[in-house]
């Protein structure tokens, strides 16, 4: 069987503290890669010094203005010409075995176009490390699913095949949250994908990255590209889905609000409409938002610990 080329994508941006552990990773892969690229997208800070020092180790370095990590991604693409692309953003790390396994899962199942994993969560503020992932029950299920939610993951637990993209093209470079995610539903509508059952990744959640800032901008574009997502649907599937969608939408929006402190009636109203607008997913965690907003954030929490040491004093 015809091995596969493996490109790999990094792209990072004032990254100084955390594109050495990025580019080691892939390095320190099970099943070595084909060819690495480092998309610098304006950084102003060592980035391009520490990304250099592995040019002995053919790691390659391209610098481009600021123009959003999905103009980095396209160009990375590119500058590539493996069969099968991976991608990395800086501030994460694959896990050792990714390549491996993903590049297996590829070679055997030629009707799969596109193949994620889960990931490990580490809140370095909180030092707070969990699993996040689901395989879906079907490609069906997860063409619906995609279209409210994005189950893929971010794109450094993406590994997908080169010759798609000419299809359905590359990241819309006008979006800037979410444009790995409108790629993703642009792949899954034509094609199959896979999301395996373990970690390939962990994902470092801190002040700095894309994930963390302007969360209420962020919010409404995700709003976005699931709208329009939604939008090319049938006419008949668009309500339960525009529903689903916003009930999600309006959640987050109210845990915003709680975190921030704000306006309690706002807070209540959108977890109101929330659970109401579709309450057959998560409604436990709408339920518990509500609450939370009722009676204020800080004696939800102060309640919650005083049951949980109780709890712990009487076991």
């Amino acid at each position: 069987m015809t091995k596969l080329r493996v490109s790999v994508v990094i792209t990072a941006y004032n990254s100084e503290a955390f594109i050495e552990g990025a580019i080691s990773s892939v390095l320190g892969q099970t099943y070595p890669v084909d060819e690495i690229v480092v998309v610098d997208d304006g950084s102003t800070d060592r980035t391009r010094m520490i990304v250099e020092s592995f040019a002995p180790r053919a790691v390659r370095y391209i610098y481009q203005q600021n123009r959003g990590p999905g103009a980095a991604r396209n160009t990375g693409i590119q500058a590539t010409s493996g069969e099968i692309i991976a991608f990395l953003d800086a501030d994460d790390v694959w896990l050792k075995d990714k390549t491996k396994r993903q590049h297996a899962f590829l070679t055997e199942h030629p009707e799969v176009a596109l193949v994620s994993g889960f990931a490990w969560w580490w809140d370095v503020i909180d030092d707070d490390r969990f699993i996040s992932g689901e395989v879906p029950k079907s490609i069906a299920s997860l063409r619906q699913e995609i279209l409210v939610r994005n189950k893929i993951g971010n794109p450094s637990r993406v590994m997908l095949r080169r010759s798609i993209l000419a299809d359905v093209g590359v990241f819309d470079e006008t979006i800037r949250w979410g444009q790995d995610w409108d790629l993703w539903i642009r792949i899954i509508t034509r094609y199959d994908a896979a999301i395996l059952p373990e970690p390939v990744i962990e994902y470092r959640w801190h002040e700095q990255n894309l994930s963390h800032t302007s969360r209420w901008a962020r919010l409404y574009s995700y709003w976005n590209v699931s709208r329009r997502a939604i939008a090319k649907q049938t006419a008949w599937r668009q309500p339960s889905l525009l529903l689903h969608s916003w009930s999600l939408f309006t959640h987050r929006r109210a845990k915003y609000l709680l975190e921030q402190k704000s306006s309690r009636w706002r807070t209540i109203a959108y977890a109101v409409a929330s659970l109401g607008a579709y309450p057959w997913e998560g409604g436990w965690g709408k339920f518990k938002t509500l609450i939370r907003a009722v009676v204020g954030d800080d004696f939800y929490q102060s309640s919650k610990h005083f049951i949980k040491s109780h709890l712990a004093a009487r076991g």
